[in-house]
Formats: C-alpha cells, structure tokens, sequence
C-alpha cells in the first residue's frame, strides 16, 4: 500500500483527526458523500499526484477540497525537506508566490468599498512618478517611442492591462523585460517607494487598457495600498480580509522560528550547473530535483523583506487558502462573516481583458480570460460557460473554485519550475466525481 494511499473507508475514519487541527480556519471534516461527491472517484486524485511525486518531480504536496464551509478530500505526501522527517500536511508553510495576487486584489477592492479609491483612481494619484509615462510598443526600445494615450487606473493594474510586463525571466518579452531582470523588479527587500521610483523610469510596453501582459501590477497594488491605508499590504490584509475568516497562519512576514518548524523547503529541477539530489529517503525515489535559491538574496515571509509585494511573497497553508477561495465562492462570506460585498466579488470574478491582445503566458493562458486578480476558464462543451475561477503560483501551487455549486480545491508543492502543475486535473476529477442527481 502507498503511503498516503486513502480508500472511501479512510477518508471517513480521518475526519475527526482533521476537524481537530481545523479550530481556526473552521472547516470542518466531513465525508464526500456529505456534500455531493464520490469517495472513490476522488482518490483519482491521489493516483494523479503520486505519479508526479514518484517520478522525483515535485518533493512533496498538498491537496484539500471543501464545499459549504466543509472540507470533504484531504491528502499529503512528502516531507517539507527531502530526505528529513517532517511530513507536510495542512498547516505546513508554503511561498504562494503568484497566489498572492488574488489576496492582494481583495484587499484593493476593500480599499474601494471604504470609499478610499476606486477602479478609475489613477497610479500617479498615488506614485506622481508615474506620470506622463511612455510607451515602446511590444518592448522595443528600437521603436518609436509614443506618450500614454491616459493615465494608469487602478483597473488597469489589477486586470494586468496598464502596460506593464515581467521580467524575461518569468514571462516579458522584449528589450524593457531584459532591463526588469537587470534591474531587479520587483524587489521585497527595497522599499516601496523604491521599487516604484525604478519601476517609472521603464516605459510601458503597451498603451495603458489595451493589451494584456502578465505583470508586476499586482506588486504596484500593494504599494498603493501602503499609500493609502498607511500601513503594509500584510497589515491591511491580515486586519480587513484574512484574520476576520479565521486565517492566522498566513502572512508576508514570519518568525524565524516559525519558519524554521513550518517552510517547506523550495526546490527546482537542476539549475546552472546543479546537481541532482538523486537517492534519499526511504521511499527510493530518485529525487530529480536541487535545494532552490530563488530567494537566497531577500528570503520569502522573512522580516528582512522590507516591501510587501502584492504579486508574490505571501506564504500560508492549504487550510488558510482553502477558507479564503470558499469566501470568494460564498460571495464575500465566511462562516457567517462578510469581509467583501457580492458586487467586489463579482468584479474580481468577471471578464476584464479583452479576447485578444493577450501577451505574457498567452500559450498557457489559451482561451481563458482574466478578471481583477483571478483568471476565468470557460467550459470546453460551452465556451460562453464558466467553468472555474483559478490562478496559480510559479512555486507549484493553485487553487480552483466551481460556481456551479461553490466547491474549491487548493494545490501545493513547493517547486519552483518544475512545469508540473495539477490544478486542471484536479478540478476534473473534482467535476467527475461530483454524484448527478436528476
């Protein structure tokens, strides 16, 4: 028998163990059957994550379902170091990187429902630097350069449509996403006020409304959340969206201490001259994998980063998303808490891009849409249907959430360009598992 190989029978036995450690998150376990789903379908899921973990692909994971308020599928594998005693599981520390976004994105629009902006509110309101920016059309600093057609809006920077790009390295293209890398934007141990003035200084790479280019955006939010609320994106988040639902043990900031008892180790496939860590362990899986030193320069949910950015750096739980992704599908709700307005809800959640015109992660992102912080997949069989909301982060995690009846799964691992995302599959097997009534 696998390790964590779960029957219908298991999954039953295993609520009380994990109603008990789900006090603060308040998601109770209960069996799929419960909330509309079948056991053994589900463990199709386990199947589809042991194969990657087996292959030594990613060094572990996570994966929770809930619906209601209830979870109804939990299922870990790995250790939060390869090679050590320290299984994961649901309170187990992970770099959400890219999962940042939708967070930081509800607490903007928190900000609008105050009355302290809104989606029309301009950046340079904010950050004057942005002001009278210029364009190189696709990047090119060979072209002519043109003025901003308008000004930066705040809708702008959360639909990844003001002209904005990443780095080459993640997903820019083009001679100004050669400077971002030079550069170093965005950067969690400058200032916010720093990152803003060097971020001004690039021109655009599209008129501001016009194309959309996966980007730093989400970053430029949390600082104007600094200006604004007159504390960090981590504060702001944890007092107005996370703590009220119960989440407590995510957070832009960590002890070392908890860190140290929680992080699950990041890894990536062997980079510029590393070594694979091959045989460890006693499962004898040949690990194709090396330690990560993504943020050896400026360590993700330390105290030493100075700039909460909204576009990564959060590291939090399965439980945690889980609760934050079920008050999106209970429309602002949790437990009877109200922490957003159905209509923010719905803006998130709604078309804000154009079909067209979508550069940065176009051949991942197909023919799916993006809204203000979540990305909208469209069913196959409909293609005017949603099928589920979702986003993902580049350290292997995701989550999903189903508007037919409100279900979510989150996903994580921490691996970061492993390429083995499961979340499509997930969300599947998730949909055939589902029991039809007529």
């Amino acid at each position: 028998m696998k390790f964590n190989e779960l029957s219908k029978v298991s999954l039953l036995n295993a609520a009380f163990l994990f109603a008990s450690s789900l006090v603060q998150a308040e998601l109770p376990m209960v069996s799929p059957e419960e909330v509309g789903f079948d056991s053994d379908k589900l463990e199709a899921i386990i199947e589809r994550a042991d194969s990657v973990y087996e292959a030594g692909l990613i060094p572990n994971y996570v994966i929770a379902l809930a619906k209601d308020g209830k979870m109804f599928f939990k299922a870990s594998r790995g250790n939060r170091t390869i090679g050590t005693d320290s299984p994961v599981g649901l309170d187990t520390l992970y770099p959400l990187a890219s999962m940042s976004k939708p967070i930081a994105s509800s607490a903007i629009f928190h900000l609008i429902e105050q009355g302290k902006l809104s989606l029309n509110s301009e950046l340079r309101e904010f950050y004057p630097e942005f002001d009278s920016m210029l364009v190189a059309e696709n990047g090119s600093l060979d072209a002519q350069f043109e003025e901003a057609s308008r000004p930066i809006t705040i809708l702008d920077l959360l639909s990844h449509t003001g002209g904005i790009e990443y780095g080459a390295s993640i997903s820019g293209v083009g001679d100004v996403a050669e400077l971002y890398d030079e550069i170093g934007l965005i950067n969690g141990c400058l200032s916010a006020a720093e990152n803003m003035e060097l971020l001004a200084q690039l021109p655009l790479v599209a008129q501001p409304g016009e194309k959309w280019n996966y980007s730093v955006s989400t970053d430029i939010l949390g600082a104007v959340i600094e200006k604004v609320a007159g504390m960090s994106l981590g504060e702001y988040a944890a007092a107005n969206i996370l703590e009220p639902i119960g989440i407590t043990d995510s957070a832009w900031k960590h002890s070392d201490q908890r860190l140290s008892s929680k992080y699950a180790t990041l890894y990536n496939p062997p980079l510029n001259g590393q070594v694979a860590i091959g045989q460890s362990g006693n499962e004898g899986i040949n690990w194709r994998l090396s330690e990560s030193d993504r943020y050896s320069a400026c360590p993700v949910g330390s105290t030493q980063r100075i700039f909460d950015m909204g576009g990564s750096g959060l590291v939090g739980t399965a439980t945690d998303y889980l609760a934050y992704a079920t008050m999106i599908a209970n429309q602002g709700e949790f437990n009877g808490t109200r922490v957003l307005s159905e209509e923010s809800v719905k803006t998130q959640t709604t078309q804000q891009v154009p079909t067209a015109e979508v550069r940065g992660l176009g051949e991942v992102f197909g023919e799916n849409l993006f809204g203000a912080g979540f990305g909208i997949a469209f069913s196959e069989e409909n293609p005017d249907e949603v099928d589920y909301y979702y986003w993902g982060g580049s350290n292997n995690t995701g989550f999903a959430i189903d508007p037919l009846d409100g279900a979510v799964a989150v996903q994580m691992s921490s691996c970061y360009r492993c390429q083995q995302f499961m979340m499509v599959d997930i969300e599947q097997i998730m949909d055939d598992a589902r029991i039809k009534t007529d």
